[in-house]
């Protein structure tokens, strides 16, 4: 049975109020406070104020106290961006405990630390007469649960992205703070449709609009190139029949162990802690065995696809025939994350892998320490377009985007957070 330590450090809520449906100062009010009372924890209420805000709070935190810095974040997976980006662009990060409350959009966090289906964690006796009876807001409040019971945290990877100007401009200019992740880092298709949902936050609430934006861009080709930059293991593949990880077998190899991928792209993702960005959109499910210091990367190259490849032959450019096929094997992500198990057969349809060594792959899943992508069209704007944890930037022209694995080797630095 978990225990409440006898002596709790200060803790720090920041509350975004518009984040998700806007209920996380009701529910920091009635549900989070009477913990932290019960407990006799003494903590700081923060409400952001404006986008970004919560890194302003986060240096401010930073500034004022001393660490370990324990924080409730009540708000999304980009409220905790938001913070970590204005930590880590203010030199010396020292260590960070989070407790989240899925109280945004997607939650994709909190839905990897505590999985539908999993169950509930144990409530310390001592606590329990301040815990709801709903099994929804005992869910939302896991996190936090296992912080007052004493529970040690899991180390929480950090990737940070590097947007770098074109060699002309690099000479003369200073470069900009790196960008933090800990959820996503994606080009193509998903920070495409992010970038477009933004515009229609107001008359589509939900994950609905992330659908509808999604629709405007499963045409779109990227035109990019991308070098995977090797982790001690090199750079990896899955193979979709057995599952293992082998040494990569798409693109050609470069000096220094990379590895290069030729576009066009349609979908191109990592992540470092999170399988899924959506309770059952289990988009990278070999994260949840992940390596140590390494992201894992989905891709999907339209040009590849044997259909396409025909339309191509035939003086077409395969957009119209792409559409069903990315939505094919995009619906077996729901599907416990099936996708990455599919080849193309010799007829061209997409099957499940069953030959060890099938490298037809529809989806090429890598493991390595980071990538870094160049758009190959000036004129491409959303080639341009990187995500990291749902806030979007855009790489200069002529310029691009290289995002690796923070060394987080100390125990003293990083960033750490209460999950199953």
């Amino acid at each position: 049975m978990p225990n409440i330590p006898e002596e709790c450090l200060d803790y720090h809520i920041i509350i975004n109020p518009v984040s998700g449906v806007g209920s996380a100062p009701k529910f920091v009010e009635d549900h989070v406070v009477p913990l932290l009372d019960a407990v006799n924890s003494r903590y700081h209420v923060h409400t952001t104020s404006s986008t970004g805000d919560a890194g302003r709070i986060g240096r401010m935190i930073k500034l004022e106290h001393s660490p370990p810095f324990r924080v409730i974040i009540a708000g999304g997976d980009g409220t905790a961006h938001e913070m970590m980006e204005g930590i880590i662009g203010d030199g010396e990060v020292g260590k960070w405990d989070l407790a989240v409350l899925p109280l945004g959009t997607a939650n994709a966090l909190h839905s990897t630390l505590f999985p539908p289906g999993s169950p509930p964690v144990a409530v310390p006796p001592q606590l329990e007469a301040y815990v709801p009876e709903s099994a929804e807001d005992r869910q939302k409040l896991a996190s936090l649960i296992l912080a007052l019971s004493d529970a040690k945290p899991r180390k929480l990877p950090i990737v940070l992205t590097q947007l770098q100007p074109n060699a002309k401009d690099a000479s003369s200019e200073q470069p900009p703070a790196p960008i933090p992740s800990h959820i996503v880092l994606s080009t193509s298709l998903h920070a495409a449709l992010l970038d477009d949902s933004e515009a229609l936050r107001a008359a589509i609430p939900g994950l609905e609009r992330f659908k509808a934006a999604a629709a405007q861009n499963i045409t779109v080709f990227f035109p990019a190139r991308v070098e995977l930059i090797p982790a001690n293991g090199g750079v990896q593949q899955l193979d979709p029949a057995t599952g293992a990880w082998v040494a990569a077998y798409s693109g050609v190899g470069a000096p220094e162990g990379k590895h290069v991928l030729e576009g066009p792209f349609a979908y191109f993702l990592s992540t470092v802690t999170t399988d899924r960005l959506e309770p059952r959109f289990v988009i990278v499910p070999t994260v949840a065995d992940p390596g140590e210091g390494t992201m894992d990367i989905v891709v999907m190259r339209p040009h590849r696809d044997p259909l396409v490849q025909a339309a191509l032959a035939a003086g077409g450019d395969g957009t119209d025939v792409w559409p069903a096929r990315i939505s094919e094997v995009l619906t077996a992500a729901y599907d416990e994350g099936k996708h990455v198990r599919l080849v193309y057969d010799e007829s061209g349809k997409i099957v499940p892998a069953s030959k060890p060594g099938d490298t037809n792959v529809t989806v090429e899943t890598f493991r390595c320490k980071g990538f870094k992508w160049a758009p190959t069209d000036s004129t491409h704007a959303k080639s341009h377009l990187v995500c990291a944890d749902g806030s979007i930037y855009t790489i200069p022209e002529g310029g691009s985007a290289e995002g690796t694995v923070m060394d987080q080797s100390s125990d003293e630095h990083g960033f750490w957070v209460w999950g199953a």
